[in-house]
Order: C-alpha cells, then structure tokens, then sequence
C-alpha cells in the first residue's frame, strides 16, 4: 500500500510536470514562448481573419475553433494568467480564469485590432514593460493612451504613426491599449483617450491633435542643446591635444539668406539624437565671420572628429539637410568602441574594479550597428565603460565564462563579480537597460565553486535556477535585478541550468524558473515567473512566516484543544499538488492582510507527511481550506468560489465580528438624523467591484 501511495504522488508529480511544459496555446497561436505582446496580438489577428466565424458562415466547427484562438489569446496577453498557464498549463486556468464568450465582428479585427503593431518606431507597452522602462528611468518617453473601441484613437492612429517615423531617436514613441489594461491608464491619470502624456514629467498634452502641434509640444522636452558658436569661440578650434572636448563637433554653417541651412528643429532633433557623442553647434557666418573666414566655409554641414586637429581640410562634409541622414552619417564618423584585449583578463579576475565594464564577447567580426556607439551616452557617467571583445584571441576567457552562443554582453561589476545578459538585442536601449540595472544590483552569475561557498556559507541568499531559452526566465532576472529595492541586505546568485545541470538536478529543478530562498541550511522553493512585488513577499514569509506549518501535535494543541475565542484557517495540501500550489501564495498574502486580526490565526498541513491527520479529519480532496471556529464548528471554502486572497478575505469575513454595520431602511433615522459623521457603503449583491471593495472597507472601520 505505502508503495502504490508513493508512485501514485510520483505519477501525479509528473503529470504536474507536464503540464508545465505544455505548449499547447503558443503551438495554437503559432509563436514561441518568447513572444512579447506585440508578436502574440500579430499573430491572433493574421488567424482571425481567416479563421473568424464571419468568414466561414458554412463551417459547423469554425464557432468552436474561433474559441480555442481566442481563448489563447486572451490568456496569453494576461500578465497572470500567463504566468499561471507557463507554470502549471491550461489545467492551473480552471479556478482563475474568466473566460469572456464575447467577442468582436471581422471587420473590426480588420480594421481595429492592434493598431499600432505593425509600427516598429511606436513600442507598445505591456505593464511591466512600463513599469520597467517608463516609469523607474529618466528617458523621455511620449505616449499614446488609447482605447480599442474609441474613434477618435483611430482618427488618431495615422499622425501619431507620422510623429513616430518623424521623430524616431530623439525621444522614445509608445503606446498603451486601455481596453487590455484599464488599471494602468487609471493609475497614470488618464480618464479619457485619447491621452498623450509625456514622461518623466507626467505632463499631458491639450492641444489640438494635429502633427506640427504634438511635434512642438514635444521638443520642449527633448534633451540635447545647439550651441551658438560666435567669433570669441575660435579657440576651441585651435587647442593643443591634450585640452580638445572628448566628443566630436557637427557644425552648420549657415547664412541668413541661404536655404542650405538646417531648420531649428532638425539641428535640435541631433542635439538629442547625438546626445553625449557630439556637440551640435550652428554658426551664422553674418554675425560670425572670423570662425567662418577660419574654416574658408559660409554654409553648409561638417563634422570634425574629436581626434582631428579641426583645421579645414579635416572637415567631413555631410551633403545632406535630412536629419536622419546626417544623424546616419555622424555615428558612421564617431570613433568606434574600443578593443579590449590587453587589459581583459586583469577586468575578468579582478576582485575589486575602479570601474563597471560593460563587454560584448564576439567571435572576432565587426559589429555593422553603428547605433551601439550610443551605449556610453546612456551608461551612469564615469560608472560603466563600454568595450568590445574577440573570443578568438581570449579563448580561454571565453570557455571560462561558458559563452558558448555570441555575441554576448557581460558586465562585470565594480564589486568582483559579473552578470551574463541572455535577453533581446534590438536596441541600444535593451542593452543599456541591463546594463543600469544590473550595476546597481546585488545579482551575480555563480559558478559551482562560488555557488557552494554561498551554501555553505548559512547567509541568506535568494538562488535563481534557470535556463537561458526560457522566456519566462528572462522575463524573471529582469524583476530580480529590481529585488534591491524592495527587500534590503539581499545576496542574490542564478545558475544556469543548461550549463551546470548537476546543480539543478541535486535541487530537483525540473521546471524552469525556480528561485530558492537558502537560509542557515533551510532551503523554500518558489516555481515559475514571479515579480518583484511578489518576490518580496516570498521572502518576508520566509524571514517572517504568518501561516504555521501544523504537525498533528501543534494541530490538537492548537486547534482542537485551543482558546475558544480564535478562529483558524487551515490549507491542506500536498506538495505534488498543482492547485494546491497555486493556492500557497494567495493563502499567504491572505494572512498577511488579515494580519490585524489577533482574532484569527493561519496554519497549513502538508497532507503527504501527515497522511493519518487529513484522514482522521475527512480531508478528500487538495487543497482543502476548512475554517475551524471558536464555536467548535467547521465550514469548507466553497469549491466553486475562485482561490485568490481578496474572494477568501469576502468569505472568511462572514465568519469575523465587523464593525461595519449593515443597514437597511433605519438609514434614514440613524445616518441623517444623527450629528455624528458617517462613512457609508452603498452596493448591491450582484456587483464584482463592490464585493472586492467589501475587505477594504472592513479594514478602513477597524482603524477608524
């Protein structure tokens, strides 16, 4: 018998690892598991509009199969439910996904669907991705808050697609969807759409939505500054080396009359375009006629390396007044990020360093990205140096490093250690991101020696197994970067999976990622992507834990032998449980908003080893959440009511004494005719939103 129970949870532990690999929705939608919300909207939108209902009247099945697309539409494009469904596959769905059976004609997939999609200069922007991105940097940012279902978004949609390709690099174009994302719009201020909002500042536009207006609002914003060079500036032009600006000079050379000179607003488009590379600098050879009797010029656009001598003949003429062609032909000019071969190994074996190094490891060939020359003008100023580095001449380097796939970015840190960067390289700005945050924080890449002597160490450290073709993994380290500022005194490690597999398999690492939390020889285990937020509070319950591990004797001390006037929660689960680990978390952060409460204690019972207990006390199924009251009786969480903490917090509150007072017709006498304020609650049973409100005023009462 012991050994039947003992395959059977085997068996169900794999069944549970199955699921977590499924790949069955990204397979239906026809993208890997990579796929950001921009590639999974593309996707949907090219099936539905063969696939939709409308356009297959004939076809019995089209309905049902229209469903299933979009039924991995919708949990695909939801940060949670994608989460759950990358853990636990579409069986973790049943209890927290609300499935939506509406949905539109194919005209308006046609025509209204993921409008900004095919626009590569507008980023749209998920949640994270703002958080990430927008909100935690000091790039300018102007985004478009819109709606799918509002026309004047789509009276919009061809300026702003015009106002992106027009100002493409000198500030950076997004776009939020309101309908997918309401609570985000909310929580930036935005009660009506279309709204367009620049960041850092917050500031919103008012005027009217036409090209050259957003343009001019825009600017005002830009960062970059053209200089006006006049006749007492000659002597920049005639220092000796050691005293020359380390960047280059673009000058236009203009007269008043000429129509070979470059607007105001392209010369401050490269100011902000070139900002940190190169000075912009405007010279009005009217006003300023010794500098341009100097360079023998009186209109015109030249660049002088910050290595030439900037005599005449060291000009490079750039025959053009487009902005973006001359910005193009400056960074062809601008010196290239330097080799670092003789100094590598010192960077690499250093304990301690003067500087960050931010390194791009390649096979030897010449990177054609000219935009990467950008990477030092975003990089912390004097904190982090850019280098290039050839595997084929640091090979050793490079086997001990493990970077068997290149191109790869590594920065090593001021502090000794390094962090290998695995996510995308579209742009300058991806790198430079990692780069930042990764400086600014404790995570290190651990090799099997330093690995052990974290372990062994009893410190606390937070160790994320992962593998570097997982999507969730990536989207993972970019939140643990983060960790620093919400959780102080952390030491944070990854080991890659692929290449130290022994490590994980000692862990029992079977699905990627997991992070676990070691402490003084205890170890806790968190599966699958988790955020920041999130992350935290797994490890506060670890440091602090709310909930009690309950074994039989703290169950009869406790519980059936305990005061009358507590009330307990119990969770009975099992470890090779996926619902059951679902539920965990919600349980937790349940006790921790109930934490006010000294009326009401949590515990939780691991019914794998306390298998006589759960059968003692009639547990049939996992989870089971049974409430056990100070009036000796017990009540089950109802198995139809979805498990997270705020529909737990509305049921288990029934049971609480409140001091809210319910009220019916006698509000008219108690309420209005008494002098003393009142604080009121008006809902009716059927409303969601009123329901979830419910605890929240609870808790405003009990500190009122």
């Amino acid at each position: 018998m012991v050994m039947r129970l003992i395959f059977f949870s085997q068996f169900c532990f794999l069944l549970l690892i199955c699921c977590i690999s499924c790949e069955d929705f990204y397979r239906l939608l026809g993208i890997s598991r990579e796929a950001d919300n921009r590639a999974i909207r593309r996707a949907f939108k090219k099936l539905v509009l063969v696939k939709h209902p409308d356009k297959n009247p004939n076809d019995n099945n089209a309905h049902k199969e229209f469903m299933k697309l979009y039924r991995a539409y919708e949990v695909l494009m939801d940060e949670e439910m994608r989460k759950i469904y990358d853990q636990h596959g579409e069986k973790g769905l049943n209890d927290n996904f609300k499935e939506n059976h509406q949905y539109q004609p194919w005209q308006f997939y046609k025509d209204n669907f993921g409008i900004y999609d095919e626009d590569r200069e507008i980023i749209t922007l998920s949640r994270s991705d703002f958080e990430r991105t927008v909100s935690e940097t000091n790039e300018i940012w102007f985004i478009n808050f819109y709606s799918t279902f509002c026309s004047h978004c789509h009276q919009l949609a061809p300026t702003w697609r015009k106002f992106a390709q027009e100002m493409e690099d000198v500030l950076r174009i997004g776009a939020v969807n309101c309908a997918e994302d309401p609570m985000l719009c909310h929580s930036e201020g935005v009660t009506g759409y279309p709204s367009l909002v620049i960041y850092p500042h917050r500031h919103f536009f008012h005027g009217q939505r036409q090209l050259n207006q957003i343009v001019t609002f825009a600017m005002k914003y830009v960062t970059g500054i053209v200089l006006q060079l006049m006749d007492s500036d000659t002597d920049l032009f005639k220092l000796k080396e050691s005293r020359k600006d380390a960047r280059g000079w673009l000058l236009d050379f203009c007269e008043r009359r000429s129509t070979d000179c470059l607007s105001e607003l392209n010369r401050k488009k490269l100011a902000a375009n070139l900002h940190g590379l190169v000075n912009v600098a405007k010279i009005d050879c009217d006003e300023s006629v010794k500098l341009c009797t100097l360079f023998n010029r009186r209109n015109g656009v030249v660049y002088f390396r910050p290595d030439d001598g900037r005599e005449p003949d060291d000009a490079r003429e750039i025959n053009s007044l487009d902005f973006k062609e001359i910005a193009a032909a400056v960074l062809t000019y601008v010196p290239d990020i330097p080799y670092i071969d003789k100094l590598l190994e010192g960077i690499v074996e250093a304990q301690i360093r003067d500087h960050s190094f931010l390194v791009r490891f390649s096979s030897g060939e010449v990177d054609s990205n000219t935009e990467l020359k950008k990477l030092s003008t975003k990089m912390i100023t004097g904190e982090i140096k850019v280098y290039f580095a050839d595997c084929s001449k640091a090979r050793v380097i490079c086997e001990n490093l493990k970077l068997n796939k290149l191109p790869k970015w590594v920065l090593f840190k001021k502090q000794g250690s390094y962090e290998i960067y695995h996510g995308k390289m579209e742009t300058v700005h991806d790198i430079a991101l990692f780069a930042m945050e990764s400086h600014s924080s404790p995570l290190v890449t651990l090799t099997p020696e330093t690995y052990k002597s974290a372990i062994d160490s009893g410190d606390e450290w937070l160790i994320d197994y992962y593998a570097p073709w997982c999507p969730p993994c990536l989207r993972l380290l970019n939140e643990l970067r983060r960790l620093h500022n919400y959780v102080k005194n952390i030491k944070i490690g990854t080991i890659d999976c692929d290449q130290h597999g022994d490590i994980c398999r000692k862990t029992n690492t079977n699905a990627y990622p997991n992070i676990v939390w070691h402490s003084g020889g205890r170890s806790f285990a968190r599966a699958g992507y988790l955020d920041v937020i999130t992350i935290a509070e797994f490890i506060e319950d670890t440091r602090n834990p709310i909930v009690i591990d309950l074994s039989p004797s703290d169950f009869d001390r406790l519980i059936s032998d305990g005061r009358q006037s507590t009330i307990w929660l119990v969770d009975f689960y099992t470890p090779w449980c996926g619902p059951c680990n679902q539920l965990a978390p919600e349980y937790k952060k349940l006790a921790r908003n109930m934490r006010m409460k000294e009326i009401v204690h949590f515990g939780m019972v691991n019914c794998d080893h306390h298998r006589q207990l759960c059968m003692n006390l009639g547990v049939q199924s996992y989870p089971t959440i049974r409430l056990y009251s100070s009036a000796s009786y017990t009540v089950d969480y109802p198995s139809n009511w979805w498990r997270d903490h705020r529909s737990m917090e509305v049921w288990l509150r029934n049971y609480l004494p409140s001091k809210v007072i319910s009220m019916g017709n006698d509000f008219f006498v108690k309420v209005l005719e008494d002098d003393e304020p009142w604080l009121v609650d008006f809902f009716v049973t059927w409303c969601s939103h009123c329901i979830e409100f419910a605890p929240v005023f609870e808790r405003v009462a009990e500190v009122c």
